[in-house]
């Protein structure tokens, strides 16, 4: 496509058009004075092809004459054909000739794949790139140019929150560490990758016009990181529906511009989440959004915008030609020339399975319980007979026949095919009781109750009684985490699987069975009652939000406060035993170099995720006890050593100054801390950093009330200023009623005051 030729030849009606969609999930699709604008499909597909949004895109009149809810059934049950009525299975076979103008050789259903908490809980950026290059296939397959939510960055903030399984977790070094990988991979496909909801779209509560109030140093610290680094790699952001300190995320310059664009250096699209321009799409457009969804989107405002003067003639050309390279990288993507069904479904299968294996989580193994014991009885409680919700609600949905049923997966393995489902006496008698704990989360809306359901609770408690030789595992198939309460300390086995995908059944069988050991480590907390959260008081009761807790949301918050989560952030246990034997760390060159040996002890192979803490020894404003600064993930044979080096920026070691609107790194002692959660940090070391940012170097810009504690700074300050004939008495006034106040502003001289100078340098050294 002549970019340069459409834009000359465009009139502003057309140019206003083009950025307001063709449909609800295209844009393009253009003939302007013999420039052909191709069209380019967009589409949710994070967790894989929304078959909903699919086919109300492309329909061309197949649904005429059928009602919403045989629609409905239609869509939701395709891959279920027997359940459907005889008119609707009309329908059916009319959007299966469709799908197949689409995909052509590819007759297989949709993949479904882990979400965002499921990936995050695998701590490994591999896993995320290898799921994410199977994303970028399924969309290749429907001739997606641009998949949404390929990630979802926003922070973990608050677990009541209905889209908390989309996103990768309440840490930003583990977010924004593994969220671009997800970007990498489907641009790897060819296909538009896209990180939203910019930004800090944290609940879906009044999500649509809530206004935030969020500290600078917060969002700078927890909310931005993980967009930032999706920045350098992804083709398109979205802008929120939300309001951030009183202005709408569509009509934020300071968020589209200043850091999106100016700040980081984005050179993409930015797209609005659907419907969320509820101003003037002129301002809008100022602001810095290119495109307007869904389409056809009104671009009345963008027109007068221009004619008004309130958006510029260039800003408006270049809002086009971003929409217009996007087309013309992406419009017509395709499979590769000869790609087969058979490949298809393998190549999703193994990243499906590689990825909910990778991310189960173990949290409880009482007596080693499991791995399960060949030849024993498993028996299935509950209403789900063993079946697994595989995805959430909502944009993340996916509608397939590709699921994996637990125990029909565990049948297939040798020794644990004595498989029954509510069968009591088997249990008492020494059989394993399987519950599976499922929650439906969707967005839109957020969960009013973190505890167990009460058909959960109502099932333990009969296995309770009944329990005589039997044992307990419940597996949590929840969107985030739940409160256990009493349960947790008569259960034998825990297990989160979060929403698994597809290959959930035969990743939790292989996992239970010992076909391999569980690796997954929580990427969130587990709080013992809600009134624990963090947030719990800044849950909003309209459409305002306070961020109360600031920068200590997740396990920063609980450790600050000293309350004992359930099961703390980076949790997760294994079949084999871990020892952590030797660590050091050393500053050189603007890293922070961790070399940490760590054994396998036990009588399995397994993987350890060796996580890298920080601790600010005596900070000068308020930080976190700990902070995640690196991991990695390895594999270790039973009896096997291995020396790994784990390092990380120092700037990493920064915090954010609000009134200096910067990111500031302190002098002194830090403790970096080794272990296996945030709580388990067995073995640490100590660093100095001496050359840390100016503005923080002890002297004249620290204030008279941080001089005032320490005698041998405050002696030197008082010698040379009297020695200088300055007023020693505004230094002792100032102390009592502005002890904010720098040195430098009670004595302009200070700087030439060589006996304090040598002190302040003295104690930084010290």
């Amino acid at each position: 496509m002549d970019i340069d030729l459409a834009l000359k030849k465009m009139p502003l009606e057309d140019k206003a058009g083009l950025l307001c969609g063709r449909s609800p999930f295209s844009i393009g699709g253009i003939e302007c004075e013999g420039v052909t604008i191709p069209v380019l499909y967009i589409q949710d597909g994070g967790t894989g092809i929304n078959f909903e949004q699919l086919f109300q895109d492309r329909q061309n009149g197949e649904a005429e004459g059928f009602s919403a809810e045989e629609i409905r059934r239609v869509i939701t049950l395709f891959h279920h054909e027997t359940e459907l009525s005889v008119h609707e299975k009309e329908l059916r076979e009319k959007i299966s000739q469709r799908l197949t103008e689409i995909k052509g050789n590819i007759s297989s259903a949709p993949g479904c794949y882990p979400p965002g908490i499921l990936l995050g809980a695998t701590w490994d950026a591999k896993t995320v790139h290898e799921t994410a290059l199977a994303l970028g296939m399924e969309a290749q397959a429907y001739k997606i140019g641009v998949l949404l939510g390929t990630p979802n960055c926003n922070l973990l903030r608050d677990p009541r929150n209905g889209r908390f399984f989309e996103g990768y977790s309440e840490d930003p070094l583990l977010a924004k560490t593994l969220a671009p990988e997800m970007c990498r991979g489907v641009e790897e496909s060819g296909v538009a990758s896209n990180a939203k909801h910019f930004a800090c779209n944290n609940l879906e509560i009044n999500r649509v016009g809530i206004d935030e109030k969020i500290p600078e140093r917060a969002i700078e610290e927890l909310y931005l990181p993980a967009f930032r680094e999706c920045a350098k790699v992804s083709s398109v952001f979205m802008s929120a529906y939300v309001s951030i300190n009183g202005t709408k995320c569509t009509e934020n310059k300071w968020l589209l511009t200043d850091v999106l664009r100016t700040r980081w250096g984005f050179k993409g699209t930015v797209v609005t989440d659907w419907a969320a321009c509820t101003g003037r799409a002129g301002d809008s457009l100022a602001a810095g959004n290119d495109l307007f969804m869904p389409g056809p989107w009104d671009h009345a405002d963008i027109v007068a915008a221009v004619k008004g003067g309130r958006v510029s003639e260039e800003r408006l050309n270049e809002a086009c030609r971003r929409v217009l390279e996007l087309i013309d990288r992406h419009a017509g993507i395709v499979l590769p020339e000869g790609f087969t069904d058979e490949e298809y479904v393998s190549k999703g299968r193994k990243a499906a399975y590689d990825a909910a294996v990778e991310g189960i989580v173990m949290l409880i193994n009482k007596d080693s319980a499991f791995p399960l014991k060949e030849g024993g009885d498993t028996v299935f409680f509950g209403k789900a007979q063993g079946r697994f919700r595989d995805y959430g609600t909502g944009s993340a949905q996916v509608f397939t026949d590709r699921t994996t049923v637990l125990p029909d997966e565990l049948r297939r393995i040798p020794g644990f095919e004595n498989v029954l489902f509510d069968d009591i006496e088997a249990f008492r008698k020494g059989g394993t009781a399987i519950v599976i704990e499922t929650v439906e989360s969707s967005e839109g809306a957020d969960r009013t109750d973190l505890g167990l359901s009460e058909e959960t609770r109502l099932i333990l408690d009969r296995l309770l009684v009944d329990r005589g030789n039997g044992r307990i595992c419940l597996i949590l198939n929840t969107p985030g985490p739940v409160i256990l309460g009493e349960y947790k300390e008569k259960l034998d086995g825990l297990f989160a699987v979060f929403y698994p995908g597809m290959e959930g059944g035969r990743a939790m069988a292989d996992i239970l069975t010992g076909t391999v050991s569980p690796s997954g480590h929580l990427p969130v907390t587990f709080p013992e009652r809600t009134e624990d959260i963090p947030s719990y008081l800044c849950y909003p009761d309209s459409f305002s939000c306070v961020y109360g807790e600031g920068i200590y949301a997740g396990y920063r918050g609980y450790q600050k406060r000293k309350i004992r989560p359930a099961f703390p952030f980076g949790y997760g246990l294994t079949y084999t035993v871990f020892e952590i034997t030797g660590m050091t760390s050393k500053v050189n060159d603007g890293k922070v170099c961790n070399t940490v040996t760590v054994r396998n002890s036990g009588k399995r192979a397994g993987k350890v995720t060796l996580q890298i803490y920080s601790r600010k020894v005596c900070p000068d404003v308020p930080r976190p006890e700990n902070e995640l600064r690196a991991f990695g993930k390895y594999f270790l044979e039973a009896g096997e050593s291995k020396t790994v080096e784990i390092p990380f920026d120092s700037s990493e070691l920064s915090y954010y100054d609000a009134d200096r609107g910067s990111f500031l790194l302190e002098e002194g002692a830090y403790e970096i801390r080794c272990g296996f959660d945030c709580e388990d940090l067995p073995v640490s070391s100590v660093i100095r950093i001496d050359d840390g940012s100016p503005e923080l170097k002890c002297g004249v810009s620290w204030p008279c009330g941080r001089i005032a504690v320490h005698p041998e700074l405050e002696a030197a300050l008082k010698k040379d200023a009297e020695a200088n004939g300055d007023d020693w008495g505004l230094y002792l006034s100032d102390c009592i009623y502005m002890p904010f106040k720098p040195v430098r502003d009670i004595f302009p001289d200070a700087g030439s005051y060589e006996g304090f100078i040598s002190a302040c340098r003295d104690f930084r050294h010290q």
